[in-house]
């Protein structure tokens, strides 16, 4: 069963992209397509804090690296379905 998690929820908007200058307009765009993969992405069996997890290393990763503003869409969906797969497989070790 799917969890309840709802992407716009953790949607950003351009006042939340400020440290990225010029580009927070770019920032935003892909910050949402990516938050939009993740949703796309995710497994039936996917529980709440995985999927949080992704976001909030997604939102880090971006604040903490601008050079990813140059990821296009298919690198971006690779980068999320990595970010999954490592989540999945921290939960399941967190519950052996």
């Amino acid at each position: 069963m799917y969890s309840e998690f709802d992407v716009y929820a953790y949607l950003v908007s351009v006042s939340d992209m400020v440290f990225f200058d010029d580009e927070a307009e770019v920032a935003v765009d892909q910050m949402n397509e990516l938050l939009h993969y993740i949703g796309s992405y995710r497994e039936e069996d996917d529980n709440l804090d995985v999927l949080e997890e992704v976001v909030r290393r997604t939102l880090f990763d971006w604040i903490e690296n601008p050079d990813l503003l140059g990821l296009e869409s298919d690198e971006m969906q690779a980068y999320i379905l990595e970010q999954l797969a490592d989540a999945r497989q921290q939960d399941t070790e967190d519950h052996d």
